[in-house]
């Protein structure tokens, strides 16, 4: 059986009680959960992995940013899958199990991801994203195509989440309802085999305190050495609807955008 390592980056908000119960009631456990905390006090965090009996690993971070938080989780990790997941995510009974048979089925395939369904606590009700509304499905489908083609290194990943010829990051049509090529989704539910990823990093900058689009800046990695990356749309998290973390200054959020497009270039340039 493939061992899975889940890396979770945290500030040890309240959500994160769901996630460590839906990691225990997994039908295939964890090999380990490693826990990369910021900003909060790493006891109760330990109280809550043996309150739910988790093999777990808890990293202070003593600097850095959420990119810097992932990039430490995963060279603790020694699972032959590595898992990235939000501390205010709640995982399927399957999910691990799932990506292990998704993981055995594409055995080259560097990297599989899926998609997020948003859950309201209040009502327990599973509410849609944007992604599923009808006018976004339709420009992505018919127009999408025509305004935003794909960077010609990445035609192959038209379909799914890919990088334009501007460096914009976009969703194609098979997002979110369609397995395809695509870039990695979202980091709230993304896998890995392990011995793939060895040398691929996120993107550190003093800059990037969320840096949007790091998600497909790993990914672009593995697809410069020549590796695959798919979306599933059949392996879902539920994503507790909350104000979002992410919100902040806008110009500083336009200045992380424009800094990430220029490591994109970075990445591009160097195969070219």
């Amino acid at each position: 059986m493939l061992r899975v390592s889940i890396v979770v980056p945290s500030k040890g908000y309240e959500y994160l009680r769901y996630l460590l119960w839906g990691l225990r009631e997994q039908v295939v456990r964890p090999y380990e959960v490693i826990l990369v905390l910021r900003e909060c006090s790493v006891r109760p965090i330990e109280y809550l992995c043996g309150k739910y009996g988790l093999p777990y690993v808890v990293i202070e971070q003593l600097s850095g940013f959420f990119t810097h938080a992932l990039n430490i989780g995963k060279r603790e990790a020694r699972g032959d899958i590595l898992i990235f997941t939000d501390d205010d995510a709640i995982p399927l009974r399957k999910w691990i199990k799932r990506y292990i048979e998704l993981h055995a089925k594409y055995r080259d395939v560097a990297a599989i991801c899926s998609r997020d369904l948003y859950l309201d606590l209040r009502n327990l009700k599973v509410e849609p994203t944007p992604d599923d509304e009808i006018v976004v499905k339709l420009y992505r489908w018919l127009v999408r195509p025509w305004l935003e083609s794909p960077h010609p290194l990445l035609k192959k990943y038209r379909l799914g989440v890919y990088l334009t010829k501007k460096l914009d990051v976009v969703h194609g049509p098979c997002i979110p309802s369609r397995t395809c090529y695509s870039l990695p989704f979202r980091g709230v539910n993304m896998s890995f085999k392990t011995s793939y990823v060895y040398n691929a990093w996120f993107p550190e900058h003093e800059s990037l305190k969320r840096a949007p689009g790091n998600e497909q800046y790993f990914g672009l990695q593995l697809v410069l050495k020549g590796l695959d990356t798919i979306y599933v749309p059949n392996n879902p998290v539920l994503h507790i609807v909350r104000q979002s973390l992410s919100r902040g200054d806008k110009k500083e959020i336009i200045r992380e955008f424009k800094v990430m497009k220029a490591m994109y270039a970075k990445l591009v340039g160097q195969q070219s």
